[in-house]
């Protein structure tokens, strides 16, 4: 064998391992990317790329969610910090998925966040949040939404739903509501109310049909 075929053997060999090392790293580079711009993965949760540039955060303080007027859930006590959307769940019609930036499908409402109520009518239904404090803080009181309303789902449960996440496609994310802080100070006097049913209580994914 000649010191020029030896030569050119190897020359090919290099140039072979140099493409492999080269794919691998834009390879892995694609992957970082797709994964740090699309938010975050959740238990049970698909990663979407459609994360929104403006991110919810809302503070709700003994909420009560109405859907067309009656009402669906009491004392819903949330603290959401910069997600990506916010998710109403009506029986038999769907997930209304709510967002502060355009989504596929959606309506824009205007000023749907003002004050202490998140409101808006989707697909002939009206669905009211309201909280004993500002929803979006104490210096911004308004702000236009979007709403799309997800009828894929309309079998998840028997009982409305409110809920957050970062993905605009089922399953959504239920988490359940923090319990409402009760006074130090009782008067002796005070007869408490019967309790509340459990179907105007909020409900996770496990324990909607217990």
């Amino acid at each position: 064998m000649t010191s020029r075929s030896t030569s050119s053997r190897s020359t090919k060999i290099f140039s072979a391992l140099a493409l492999t090392v080269l794919s691998l790293a834009v390879a892995g580079s694609v992957r970082a990317q797709s994964v740090s711009t699309a938010g975050f993965i959740a238990s049970g949760q698909t990663v979407h790329d459609t994360f929104p540039d403006a991110l919810i955060s809302a503070h709700v303080r003994d909420g009560v969610l109405t859907i067309d007027g009656m009402v669906a859930k009491v004392k819903l006590n949330y603290e959401i910090e910069r997600m990506g959307y916010m998710y109403f769940f009506v029986p038999g019609v769907g997930t209304a998925v709510v967002s502060l930036g355009p989504l596929e499908g959606g309506v824009k409402v205007p000023a749907g966040f003002n004050g202490d109520k998140l409101a808006f009518a989707v697909d002939g239904h009206t669905v009211e949040l309201s909280s004993g404090t500002n929803l979006i803080g104490k210096h911004k009181t308004k702000a236009d939404i979007y709403v799309r309303m997800d009828t894929s789902t309309v079998a998840l449960s028997r009982t409305p739903r409110m809920g957050y996440g970062d993905t605009t496609q089922a399953p959504y994310m239920w988490p359940l509501s923090n319990p409402e802080l009760g006074s130090k100070e009782r008067v002796a006097y005070v007869v408490p109310p019967p309790a509340i049913p459990k179907n105007l209580l909020p409900q996770t994914a496990s324990s909607a049909h217990k």
